[in-house]
C-alpha cells in the first residue's frame, strides 16, 4: 500500500502535538504539585477527594465552632470568678457588721459598701460577650437579662434555656448557664418572711436583705438583726457553693472541647493524608516523567524536520 507524502507529514505532526500535551502536562502538574490537575486526570480519585474534602470543611466548621463556645464558657467562668470575689468580700462586711462593737453609723457605712458590690453583681449578670449578645440571656438577645422591678428587686428576664451548639459531630454541647441557674437559685429556706412563713432567697435578694439589716431599714429588732446577719452568712456561703459548682461544670466543658481539639488534629491530618495520596504529585517520579516527556518532544520535533526535509528531487542527479 503506498502511503502518501500528506500521510506522513500528519502523522508527525500528531506525534509531535501528542508528545507536547505530555510534556506540557507534567509541566502543569509540577507548577501545581498537583498529580490530579482535571477531573479527567483521574476520575476515580478525583470523586474520592471531593469527599474526604467535604469531611476537611465539616472537621473545620466543629472545630470553628469550638472556639466561639470555647469563648462563651471562659468568659461565663471569669464573670464567675469576679462574683465570687465579691461574695467573700460581701462576707467579710457581714462579719464585720455583726461585731457588737459596730455602731449604727458603721453598720450604715458598711450598708453602702454592700450596695456597691450588689450593683456591681447586676453589672457582671449583664456582661456581654462583645458581640452583643448577653453571656447570661440564653436565647434572649435584645435586652438586658436582669432588671430592676418596680419594687426594686432584680428579676431575670432572659431566657431559661440555654443556648446549645454543636461542637462535633455527635456532640451538642451547652455554652454555659442560663442567668437564672447561676444568680437566682434558691439559697436558704431559713430566712422567714415577714408574715413569718419560710422564703427563698437568691443571691441578689440575698444583697437586699443584708442592704436592710445593715442600715436598719427592715427594722428589726437587735436580735432578729443577728438572726438575720446569721441567715445572710449561710446564703452567701451556699451562693459560693453553687458559684463552684457552676464553674467546676465549665471546666468539665472546656476540657472536653481541648480533647475534641486534640481528636480534631488528628482527623484533620489523616483527612490532609488522604488528600494527599490521592491528588498530590510524586516529584521525584514527575521529575523523571518531566526529562522523559523532554527528550521525547524533541525526538519528535527533529522527526517533523528530518520528514519534512525529505523530497524525491533530493535524490536525482
Amino acid at each position: 500500500m503506498r502511503i502518501s507524502t500528506v500521510t506522513i507529514f500528519d502523522q508527525n505532526v500528531s506525534s509531535m502535538n501528542r508528545q507536547q500535551a505530555q510534556f506540557m502536562k507534567v509541566g502543569e502538574q509540577l507548577s501545581t504539585g498537583r498529580r490530579v490537575v482535571n477531573h479527567s486526570d483521574d476520575p476515580q480519585a478525583s470523586a474520592r477527594a471531593v469527599g474526604v474534602q467535604q469531611s476537611l470543611a465539616v472537621n473545620q466548621q466543629y472545630m470553628d465552632a469550638r472556639v466561639s463556645v470555647r469563648n462563651s464558657l471562659s468568659q461565663q467562668e471569669s464573670v464567675l470568678n469576679s462574683v465570687n470575689d465579691m461574695v467573700t468580700r460581701a462576707k467579710t462586711l457581714m462579719i464585720q457588721g455583726s461585731s457588737d462593737t459596730m455602731s449604727d453609723i458603721d453598720r450604715i457605712s458598711i450598708s453602702s459598701e454592700l450596695e456597691g458590690i450588689y450593683e456591681g453583681l447586676i453589672g457582671l449578670a449583664n456582661s456581654t460577650d462583645g458581640t452583643g449578645r448577653y453571656v447570661f440571656g440564653g436565647y434572649r438577645d435584645g435586652e438586658s437579662p436582669f432588671v430592676k422591678n418596680g419594687a426594686g428587686e432584680v428579676e431575670f428576664n432572659g431566657s431559661p434555656d440555654i443556648r446549645e451548639e454543636r461542637v462535633d459531630g455527635d456532640r451538642l454541647m451547652k455554652v454555659g448557664h442560663t442567668g437564672n441557674d447561676v444568680f437566682l437559685t434558691a439559697l436558704s429556706n431559713a430566712r422567714p418572711s415577714i408574715d413569718g412563713t419560710p422564703a427563698n432567697s437568691n443571691l441578689f435578694a440575698t444583697f437586699e436583705n443584708a442592704i436592710a439589716t445593715m442600715n436598719g431599714t427592715n427594722g428589726l429588732t437587735p436580735d432578729e438583726r443577728k438572726d438575720a446577719m446569721r441567715n445572710t452568712m449561710i446564703e452567701l456561703d451556699n451562693a459560693q457553693d453553687n458559684m463552684l459548682t457552676k464553674r467546676a461544670s465549665l471546666g468539665a466543658r472546656l476540657n472536653e472541647l481541648d480533647t475534641l481539639d486534640l481528636v480534631a488534629g488528628n482527623r484533620k491530618l489523616g483527612y490532609e493524608q488522604q488528600m494527599s495520596d490521592l491528588v498530590d504529585l510524586d516529584y521525584v517520579q514527575a521529575a523523571s516523567d518531566y526529562s522523559l516527556r523532554m527528550v521525547g518532544l524533541q525526538a519528535a520535533q527533529k522527526a517533523f524536520v528530518d520528514i519534512k526535509g525529505l523530497s524525491l528531487f533530493n535524490y536525482l542527479r
